[in-house]
């Protein structure tokens, strides 16, 4: 007699987000959670939990959406149960890979990215989230629109502003340190 196929649904289900989202669910968490990786964990962790009792038929079709909503929703939970609600440190994420260069070229790129991601604690929390889910986590505006409540023309406009106003703060930083 075969073993019935939706037993064993929501376990084949969170294998499969497991596989492609256990490791930048745990980053994006780490980044409302100031860094801190175990909390992290813990969140993602529940976050699976959920997934495993939900209906896999109402998740699958919008899974990374669904996984980035409950996570962003359990990490915030934790602030708050914390008191403090700051968004930030990106210092734990790796710089994403890049074509060879040489050692100086190599530096000049990495201060830049880092620069880059300092200059976002300037824009506002809205503007620092869509630009996170985006460039850190590959989100599309439909996904991240899903994730944060937001409409995607929304999205597209806090994102078209964040990314004029990174260009003109990086601008102005390049500007001053070309004088000195």
């Amino acid at each position: 007699m075969p073993a019935e196929p939706t037993q064993d649904e929501p376990s084949a289900l969170v294998r499969q987000a497991l596989e492609q989202h256990e490791s930048s669910l745990i980053a994006y968490a780490a980044g409302i959670l100031r860094g801190d990786i175990d909390r992290a964990r813990d969140v993602v962790q529940d976050t699976f939990l959920r997934l495993y009792l939900s209906d896999p038929v109402k998740v699958r079709e919008n899974l990374k959406a669904w996984l980035y909503t409950v996570c962003r929703n359990r990490a915030l939970d934790c602030l708050r149960k914390d008191q403090r609600l700051e968004l930030g440190n990106e210092d734990f994420l790796a710089a994403a890979p890049c074509e060879q260069r040489n050692p100086a070229q190599e530096a000049d790129a990495n201060e830049l990215h880092e620069r880059v991601w300092q200059l976002l604690d300037r824009l506002s929390h809205n503007q620092r989230e869509v630009i996170r889910l985006k460039f850190q986590h590959d989100c599309s505006y439909q996904e991240i629109a899903d994730i944060t409540g937001l409409s995607t023309g929304n999205v597209g406009f806090l994102m078209h502003v964040a990314i004029k106003k990174l260009r003109e703060l990086l601008g102005k930083e390049l500007a001053t340190h070309s004088l000195n």
